[in-house]
């Protein structure tokens, strides 16, 4: 049994898509049963009302889910300037 681990980390700038791509993968892995979308504020890596409200992610995300024969580890990043320590 060879089971991998993967760990992806998605940056990019501000509403380049970071967020919907960690809930189509979350979807297509059977991890969620529909997806959600920013612009409602209804996907599960902005937890924060801040990021509901705006439509942005103030906060680094992670989640996990089984693809194949593994595991993958997904970090969806912030993109605006002002949350790049995060």
């Amino acid at each position: 049994m060879n089971k991998t681990i993967r760990n992806i980390c998605l940056l990019g700038h501000v509403d380049a898509g970071k967020t919907s791509i960690t809930e189509h993968l979350l979807y297509l892995s059977g991890q969620i049963r529909q997806m959600g979308q920013v612009d409602k504020g209804s996907t599960v890596s902005d937890s924060l009302s801040v990021e509901r409200e705006r439509g942005i992610s103030v906060r680094s995300a992670s989640c996990s889910f089984a693809w194949q024969n593994g595991t993958i580890n997904l970090l969806d990043t912030p993109g605006h300037v002002d949350f790049s320590a995060e």
